[in-house]
């Protein structure tokens, strides 16, 4: 019966070491409370102590044990000796301070490889080196032989040692969990990855402590402080959803990039030398193809060039990078993942930079008609107008190919008219309706294209553009695992629409491009695209 309550023990020690830890508010304290409760809990068991319900028996313990460790805190503030204080006590005065911080150091790191033993491990270590209990004594007390006592005892000795001195190798992590964010690109799973998986402090904490340290789920436990059978799920959850990657000899490790502070400030001055003479460039060529740009015809084309180039110099950054990528051989496709996810991911440590350099083109529809919107992440101009839903984009462009926008007020679509007008999206000119955004069909923007690449400045901006990757790809790469290599070209690649930014900042300071009187009811940077009538929604 002794044995099954042990066995039953050692399956509440995940358990007790978070209600510790709750209670406590400290990993340290948290170990030492859990420990102490599964101590008391194995001796009233081996002293004969029969419990009728196991679980309400030991919670009862873990309270008792719980208010003792109080009343130690309690005394211990009242003596005026913290934690720290109390624990170098027990070290030799007469050592060196830098005899005694080693020491302490090690005495810290016995602690939490005891907390990683078993439970008849553990207890067997600490009463025959702490208590100083003779092993006859111990072998009475846990009702075992004195031959298994031995063997415990000399199989803890070399757990231990080649614990501490793996927990020497492990160091510092390279990242703290609150200063990491991540960016996907693609379409995420059904199942809400990578989202829903490294939301969590856990798991984020477990992928930047693998992050070019491959580590087992032991040194992971260590090093987190998360017992084995959490550790063990959590893991799991991550492999199973490609965040994480066997390397082999049981360890894992982060299977994406995560670019530090001091390379994410590296890249952002050669950005800023290169856009001293890239962005200058960029709008003298826009100013040359002008007047063959609008001689293409498509709706917006008469706008001033001062609305116009919000869209035009991120659409021009947009196809030289597109080119670049292409050079440089960057997977076009993303990544296949569980829950029939398509995506790749990369995280990146806070850097407080001067300014936002990143902007995003987010797009809803499908083959038929997609609306795409460029967020511009200053002057508050980030949402504007907003986006549209895949419906609204269907509607509007059904109207715009029959050239009936007005029509439609006399149909089942007239409250999504009288929405778009309020929100800035349609203008009412002389009893007419009329888009606020451009318009391209498939055909026109093929043309818009031709004009661009056709421009004599185009190959010198394609040509500063793959330098800057050059440098980026080289940059991450120093520290990026040599196993990434693929999504090495994909993180470098993103950095590289930067140039928008960029090239908008430029324009707006020489007044080339005007800030919107109604920024919420604006739609520059937003254009549409139609495709085929009979293509898809998304």
């Amino acid at each position: 019966m002794e044995s099954e309550h042990a066995a039953t023990l050692q399956q509440h020690m995940g358990k007790l070491y978070f209600y510790a830890l709750k209670k406590t508010g400290r990993k340290e304290d948290a170990e030492d409370l859990a420990q102490e409760i599964a101590a008391q809990a194995l001796l009233s068991l081996a002293h004969g102590c029969v419990p009728h319900q196991f679980s309400h028996w030991l919670w009862g313990v873990a309270r008792h044990c719980y208010a003792e460790w109080v009343k130690r805190q309690r005394r211990a503030a009242e003596w005026g000796r913290t934690d720290g204080r109390a624990a170098e006590s027990i070290l030799d005065p007469s050592l060196s301070a830098e005899d005694r911080l080693v020491l302490g150091e090690s005495i810290a790191m016995l602690k939490r490889e005891l907390s990683l033993l078993a439970v008849d491990y553990r207890h067997i270590t600490v009463a025959y080196y702490i208590h100083g209990d003779k092993i006859p004594a111990i072998a009475q007390k846990l009702n075992m032989p004195e031959g298994t006592i031995k063997r415990k005892l000399y199989e803890s000795r070399r757990q231990l040692k080649e614990g501490m001195n793996m927990a020497r190798e492990l160091g510092q992590r390279s990242f703290a969990a609150e200063q990491v964010s991540f960016v996907r690109s693609g379409s995420d799973g059904k199942n809400g990855s990578p989202w829903a998986y490294i939301q969590r402090r856990i798991p984020k904490n477990i992928l930047l402590s693998a992050y070019r340290n491959p580590m087992s789920l032991e040194e992971l436990c260590l090093d987190l402080g998360i017992a084995m059978p959490y550790m063990e799920e959590e893991v799991k959850l991550l492999f199973d959803q490609t965040l994480l990657k066997e390397v082999g000899g049981g360890k894992y490790e982060t299977d994406f990039i995560i670019v530090n502070q001091e390379t994410q400030s590296r890249i952002f001055h050669r950005l800023e030398d290169l856009s001293r003479a890239f962005c200058p460039l960029l709008l003298s060529m826009l100013d040359s193809t002008l007047e063959s740009v609008r001689a293409i015809g498509f709706t917006g084309c008469g706008k001033r060039s001062e609305e116009l180039y919000w869209t035009l110099l991120p659409y021009a950054v947009d196809r030289l990078s597109l080119l670049t990528a292409a050079a440089k051989r960057v997977p076009q496709e993303r990544t296949e993942r569980p829950g029939n996810g398509r995506w790749d991911i990369t995280g990146y440590e806070f850097c407080a930079l001067p300014y936002p350099t990143f902007v995003g083109l987010n797009g809803n529809g499908g083959d038929a008609a997609a609306m795409w919107a460029y967020k511009i992440n200053m002057n508050g101009l980030s949402e504007r107008a907003g986006e549209l839903y895949s419906a609204e984009v269907a509607v509007l462009a059904n109207a715009l190919r029959s050239n009936d926008l007005l029509g439609l007020q006399s149909h089942s679509e007239k409250p999504i008219v009288r929405k778009l007008t309020e929100r800035g999206f349609l203008l009412e000119e002389d009893g007419a309706l009329h888009p606020s955004f451009l318009v391209f069909t498939t055909v026109q923007e093929q043309e818009l294209i031709e004009r661009l690449e056709e421009a004599p400045l185009f190959p010198e901006l394609l040509r500063m553009m793959e330098l800057y990757y050059d440098f980026i790809y080289e940059e991450i790469g120093r520290l990026a695992p040599a196993r990434l290599g693929e999504q090495l070209k994909f993180a470098a690649s993103q950095y590289i629409s930067d140039f928008r930014m960029m090239s908008l900042r430029h324009a707006l300071e020489c007044s080339r491009i005007e800030i919107p009187e109604q920024i919420g009811r604006s739609t520059i940077g937003m254009y549409l695209r139609l495709g085929d009538p009979a293509g898809s929604a998304g």
